[in-house]
């Protein structure tokens, strides 16, 4: 049964109305005109709305009378404009490897507001970051706390750093997105004092300077419940800290997680809700032992961009499958947005030229060569022709970022609309630039390796 233009609201999709000839718009700019001027498939990005709930953050945590502050999750979606975006914001940004701390620095972020995160930093790694200045590295080892050390006190600088805790907690999401459990690949476990041993060591290290604790429980979370049980839990432990170890620590980060709906039947939290239910507890645990509230991190990621962000795609092939359903397969797929096949991922689109839904079914897949390219498994559209520009929605987190040259696709380019104008922040790739990191001349390659020179 086909579903009422109502089950899809459109203010899941800031930045996104219909026009008055029903034409979709994007930032106040018609879709159809952005497909004709910079091709597809292309991501946009109504920095409007990105710039909106940075804003919404901040403006939460002060309600709640907490010293704070926001680190955008750059792993959602990094280009030299967002890095930008998020420094005039006043965010500090989280980066996952030495790649974006580069594009980081690069875009003139200041390396002293960046937490460096990684549970496989290697050497070269941590070096750059330090010899960068950069802000907090966030240890995830007893064995890193030890390289930091090293590392530091060769550069004579000291570092600030904040240990990663797995707090033991399962909130209930998709696997690949539970990060707080006690088996995680993140952090120190809180099992038998690890965490503590970890805080000993940190605090006999000259070129360590320990700030506090690290936990992330996860990502896309719906329930209150489970942040609620994050902030006691690491009230918990700021107090064991204090008894085992005799320190209080300055800092605590509390990660991000807040969920975001992709369809309408996702019922996210508000940034409100979110931040009481996470900052909230921890600082109500704090105050029934007495004890004092420590500068906050939060690290959103996602509920930043994700729903700022539309994929254009161009219609090709249209097929009417045995079951009565037609298969419409775009110019993109996988390659530019693999969380349907990683995450089982489920999305809505729309056509640029006629925004709404309505009564035919269709399968939308890609062009990837695989059979598991579908990026939505049933879609209700207007008759859909071939040629037709179709939106998908919320693709802002977690596309561009994970996108790949899969089947030697070149990657799409990156649009930003800001207060009415559009303009390109990621060019697209040609097939030129694929071949960039190819290497031409075997039989010298072969000898070169051969010699110890490749």
């Amino acid at each position: 049964m086909a579903p009422s233009d109502e089950d899809l609201p459109l203010q899941l999709y800031p930045g996104i109305e219909v026009g008055p000839g029903g034409e979709l718009l994007v930032g106040g700019l018609k879709a159809l005109d952005l497909a004709r001027t910079f091709g597809t498939p292309l991501y946009v990005y109504v920095e409007d709305a990105i710039r909106w709930k940075a804003r919404e953050y901040l403006k939460e945590l002060r309600r709640i009378s907490v010293p704070a502050d926001v680190a955008y999750a750059s792993k959602a979606y990094l280009s030299l404009r967002m890095a930008r975006v998020a420094g005039e914001e006043g965010l500090w940004l989280d980066v996952a490897s030495a790649g974006e701390f580069f594009l980081a620095t690069k875009a003139g972020f200041p390396p002293e507001r960046i937490l460096f995160h990684g549970n496989n930093k290697s050497p070269e790694e941590l070096k750059m970051a330090i010899k960068n200045g950069v802000g907090r590295i966030v240890a995830d080892s007893l064995a890193e706390i030890k390289r930091i050390q090293e590392i530091a006190s060769a550069l004579g600088r000291t570092q600030a750093v904040l240990i990663r805790v797995a707090p033991g907690i399962d909130p209930h999401t998709h696997k690949a997105l539970a990060t707080g459990r006690i088996d995680s690949k993140f952090g120190i476990p809180v099992y038998r004092g690890a965490h503590i041993e970890a805080v000993r060591l940190a605090l006999k290290m000259k070129n360590v300077r320990f700030m506090g604790f690290h936990c992330h429980v996860g990502s896309q979370i719906f329930e209150r419940r489970w942040f609620e049980l994050a902030g006691k839990t690491m009230g918990a432990i700021y107090e064991d800290c204090l008894k085992a170890a005799g320190v209080f620590p300055e800092e605590c980060d509390m990660g991000g997680g807040l969920g975001v709906a992709y369809v309408p039947e996702d019922k996210e939290l508000s940034i409100g809700e979110y931040c009481e239910a996470l900052v909230g507890s921890f600082r109500d645990r704090l105050s029934n032992l007495g004890l004092p509230m420590p500068r906050i991190f939060i690290e959103p990621g996602r509920s930043i961009v994700a729903q700022a962000g539309i994929t254009l795609y161009k219609v090709g092939t249209i097929k009417r499958l045995p079951s009565g359903q037609k298969l419409l397969a775009v110019d993109g797929g996988m390659a530019d947005n693999p969380r349907p096949m990683l995450y089982s991922a489920k999305y809505r689109c729309l056509l640029a030229r006629q925004a709404r839904e309505g009564q035919l079914s269709y399968r939308v897949v890609g062009k990837n060569c695989e059979e598991g390219d579908t990026l939505i498994e049933e879609a209700f559209l207007p008759m859909v022709r071939t040629g037709d520009i179709l939106a998908v929605m919320v693709t802002g987190a977690y596309h561009y970022s994970m996108s790949s040259n899969y089947n030697a696709l070149p990657r799409p380019g990156v649009v930003h609309v800001y207060e009415g104008r559009a303009f390109p922040v990621v060019r697209r790739q040609t097939y030129r630039d694929l071949l960039d990191e190819q290497i031409e001349g075997t039989d010298r390659l072969a000898l070169a390796s051969n010699m110890g020179q490749f």
